[in-house]
């Protein structure tokens, strides 16, 4: 009983994101049409916005028993502690990204997020 009372809530927390991120989606296009969109650039670790995104997905993932991993490029890893953006757009993409890795990858399978610096 305990461990259905924990699936629910779980399963209610991740479709109340992904809802908002819905909401979020539809506001910005409406933003995009009046042209009053603007980015909130400011400086955010990027690790941070992927662990966040993890933690979104993570029931969804579990329940398809899919691993979510991070690979971090070890020459400079300090790059992605300080990037220039907008975190919440980040934060949107990844779950885009993530949620549709999800949709097409079989039970037991992994999606890897895979830091890499390419140009300085």
């Amino acid at each position: 009983m305990n461990q259905n009372l924990d699936s629910y809530i779980k399963n209610s927390i991740f479709s109340s994101l992904v809802i908002t991120n819905l909401i979020n989606e539809l506001l910005d296009q409406a933003k995009l049409e009046k042209s009053t969109f603007e980015l909130d650039n400011e400086y955010f670790n990027l690790f941070e916005v992927i662990i966040h995104a993890f933690q979104i997905l993570k029931f969804q993932a579990e329940t398809k028993n899919i691993k979510l991993l991070l690979q971090i490029d070890q020459s400079k890893p300090f790059l992605f502690c300080k990037i220039w953006g907008d975190k919440r757009r980040y934060l949107q993409i990844l779950l885009n990204f993530i949620s549709n890795s999800l949709k097409f990858t079989k039970k037991g399978g992994f999606i890897k997020v895979h830091l890499k610096v390419l140009q300085e």
